[in-house]
Formats: structure tokens, sequence, C-alpha cells
């Protein structure tokens, strides 16, 4: 399993694992799409978020510059898996979960000016 990083032509950044090039295409299994936020710094989004494939066959005419992934793509990748915000709600203890619904309902009854 190699982690390679694609530059496509249109500036996306993708890292995903190489399942090998046919034809002039290359095939990359679980793609993300590398973004940057103003505050919070790099971040992963998946490229097939609407998809039930897990890999996609990129054109080499698509391609700008294909490599192996370096240290920095590779965390970020591994981040990516680990970390999903709906796994992270089902993961709060009880507690914690019940003080943000007592404020979402205290809230709602304050009186606001």
């Amino acid at each position: 399993m190699e982690l390679i990083h694609i530059k496509l032509k249109n500036g996306d950044d993708l890292l995903g694992v190489d399942l090998g090039n046919a034809l002039g295409c290359v095939n990359i299994e679980n793609p993300v799409q590398v973004k940057i936020h103003p505050t919070r710094g790099f971040y992963a989004q998946s490229w097939l978020l609407f998809s039930e494939d897990k890999s996609v066959m990129i054109d080499d005419q698509d391609i700008l510059v294909k490599s192996k992934a370096n240290q920095k793509a590779i965390d970020c990748y591994a981040s990516f898996f680990e970390d999903r915000f709906l796994d992270d709600l089902e993961k709060e203890p009880a507690e914690e979960m019940e003080e943000q619904l007592m404020a979402l309902i205290d809230s709602k009854n304050a009186v606001k000016h």
C-alpha cells in the first residue's frame, strides 16, 4: 500500500492509495481532497463523498503532478479516517450531552432583546 499525492490541473490536491496505472490512467483507492481552513490549517474531505465506489480512475491528461506522499500528507490522510464528526458525537459522555441539551433548551426560553 503506497499513499500518493496527485495535483490535478484544476488545482485539487488529492491523497489516496495507489492501485496502479492502466492505459493512461491512475487508479486511486479512498481518495481525499486536501483543503486549507483559514484558522485550523489543513484538513481532508472525501473526494467520492456521494459515491458508493471506493476507487476512481483519473486520466493522466488531468494530472499535473503525481508523487509519493510525504509525512505531512500521510498524517493528514490518517487523521481523516480517525476523526469523523458524526463518530465524535457518539463518543461524548452522556452527562456532557445532557448539559448541551439543557443549555440549548435554556437558550430557547431566554429573553432576547
